[in-house]
């Protein structure tokens, strides 16, 4: 046995490596993100089979707050507030929020503290808490593959008060989500698309570029996607691109009917829905979307997206979405993105698809309306005409629409019966948009329907309509998934747009293209002759009976389905709607 005085002075040392964090062993964990700009907020966590376990690095030793929002603000969140008092004492209490006031502390105390500790000299405080993924409690929230908007807050001191303006954030994420296959980017062959433009100065402009891809003698696969914003300006004005593939008409090459427009020849594009020049029919086929949010794509690792099928070079169109709601002047700066590849290919090809409506003013959000619904449908007649008998398999989705969009679910229709859902985001964020790995892989089979829902709230345009169209304030309905084998489905839908404008009384209109939308001029009857959005904005009636027979048909009324041939399409008669099992009820 060590002599007293020896003992304390092994204990103290010990107690000292921890409060400077000199020989922590830190557990690995598989996620991780950073909530601030500045580093002081590092999150860290792991699932476990019902139960999520977080670590929590915070530039503070006063109070961390960590909670779970519905909008990202304080007001109806689940809180985490822990910490190290002077005293070496530890604490970690569960409190929810009702506004932007003191959070209440939950009669049932659902979050776990692990542990807690401080390293002095860094100025951090070290937490590691769980909870189970689905409390059961009205004042949580479930943890699912959805997004969760999650807030944080630091404290200058133990007492739990007012954090500060700057103090404070708050962040979108998947905390479950797939497992990302591990990939050694410096084994493959990388293909760089780098756009530098000075961005248009109005609202929204979708800003069309053509590009040589790299010529290969071979098959290839890419197996990853990543998306390069090297500045704050293309972080902040780069709100979603797509990238086509371009294929020339019968009497021309490719390099004829493209070389000539390409980024690397200086032609530096053309606005894409009124360019006289770029010949954009020609490029039809996506390949790759990603929007304000999203992350590196890896592909499972047994599939891959084919290139090089062809002895040329492949050519590409890039389709940028610049969001420039202050009107800037004079913003240069590069938005591109990165194709990896590799000649060993993987035994599966991939291919995309979009599901949802077709960008027009038929898709209207009526004002004040909290949850309007709208549907796009891919119908059995296109799945039974386009689909091998093995049919395909869905692994991956993005969700898309814009400002408006609240909630999104892709249902899986086969006969009468809906399946489980394909995906769904009940949290949806317009800043927070991904190429999501599924959880569990989906089969779509000959003769099945899918349908495209999104829930849209238009309070917060304070009395005005939302109208289909690509700008941030207007809106879309599309939700593209990737899948495999490869084939040729593409599958959308759209209510008419004569029908629609006859429901408020248009007897006659023209259309006018202008950069990021066509616009629909009413010239009879001249009682409301003028622009569209002025005559629903304004002009029209929107009465609550009217509202129940807009809605109604809008959901649930004939749309005209776009695959090879136009036909009528709707939800499927009489079906047997799927219900999530409610785990809660089964543990009662």
């Amino acid at each position: 046995m060590l002599p007293k005085t020896k003992f304390l002075l092994v204990l103290v040392a010990a107690v000292m490596q921890i409060c400077t964090g000199a020989s922590i062993k830190q557990r690995i964990y598989a996620n991780e993100e950073t909530l601030d700009g500045e580093g002081r907020y590092v999150l860290r966590w792991d699932v476990v089979q019902d139960t999520i376990e977080f670590q929590v690095e915070a530039g503070t030793l006063g109070f961390v707050g960590f909670g779970i929002s519905p909008s990202g603000t304080m007001t109806g969140a689940d809180i985490f507030i822990a910490g190290v008092r002077p005293d070496g004492s530890t604490y970690g209490q569960d409190f929810y929020a009702t506004g932007e006031t003191t959070p209440i502390l939950d009669t049932q105390q659902d979050w776990r503290l692990l542990e807690a500790y401080e390293l002095t000299a860094e100025n951090k405080t070290i937490l590691k808490f769980s909870r189970l993924l689905n409390t059961c409690d009205e004042q949580d929230f479930a943890i699912g593959n959805y997004t969760s908007r999650v807030i944080w807050a630091l404290g200058a001191t133990d007492s739990i008060g007012y954090h500060g303006a700057t103090n404070r954030g708050t962040k979108s994420m998947n905390l479950i989500h797939a497992t990302t296959p591990e990939l050694d980017v410096s084994t493959l062959q990388n293909y760089t698309i780098a756009v530098n433009i000075t961005m248009p100065t109005i609202d929204t402009a979708y800003w069309c570029t053509f590009h040589k891809g790299p010529t290969l003698t071979t098959k290839h696969h890419i197996v990853a996607f990543d998306t390069l914003l090297p500045s704050l300006e293309s972080f902040q004005h780069t709100h979603h691109f797509v990238v086509y593939t371009c294929k020339a008409p019968g009497n021309q090459t490719d390099e004829e009917a493209f070389d000539r427009f390409t980024y690397q020849n200086g032609n530096i594009g053309d606005h894409c829905f009124t360019t006289q020049e770029l010949p954009i029919a020609q490029c039809q086929s996506v390949i790759y979307t990603w929007a304000k949010g999203g992350k590196m794509m890896i592909f499972p690792e047994d599939v891959g997206f084919p290139i090089g099928e062809t002895p040329t070079a492949q050519y590409y169109m890039v389709e940028i979405h610049y969001d420039n709601p202050q009107l800037l002047e004079g913003v240069f700066f590069e938005t591109g993105l990165a194709m990896y590849h590799t000649p060993n290919l993987r035994p599966i090809d991939a291919g995309i698809l979009a599901l949802g409506q077709y960008v027009d003013i038929s898709l209207t959000v009526p004002p004040n309306q909290d949850a309007f619904k709208v549907v796009g449908h891919c119908s059995p007649q296109c799945t039974q005409e386009a689909l091998e008998p093995e049919g395909i398999t869905v692994f991956a989705s993005m969700l898309h629409s814009h400002k408006s969009g609240r909630k999104m679910r892709t249902r899986h229709f086969r006969g009468n019966v809906e399946l489980p859902w394909i995906d769904f985001d009940n949290q949806y964020d317009f800043d927070f948009q991904q190429n999501k790995i599924l959880l569990e892989t989906r089969q779509i089979l000959p003769g099945d329907q899918m349908s495209f829902e999104c829930t849209y709230s238009s309070v917060w345009r304070r009395g005005d309509p939302v109208i289909g169209g690509h700008s941030t304030y207007e809106e879309m309905c599309q939700n593209l998934l990737w899948y495999y084998p490869r084939g040729g489905l593409g599958c959308m839908s759209r209510y008419d747009v004569d029908t629609h404008l006859a429901d408020f009384g248009v007897e006659t209109y023209h259309t006018v293209q202008e950069a990021s939308s066509l616009r629909y001029i009413i010239d009879t009857p001249v009682s409301i002759a003028g622009d569209y959005f002025d005559l629903v904005a304004t002009k029209f009636n929107w009465t609550e009976e009217f509202l129940r027979a807009y809605q109604e048909e809008r959901l649930n009324g004939d749309q005209m389905s776009h695959c090879g041939t136009l036909r009528p399409t709707r939800y499927p008669e009489s079906f047997v709607e799927y219900v999530p099992v409610d785990e809660c009820a089964l543990k009662e």
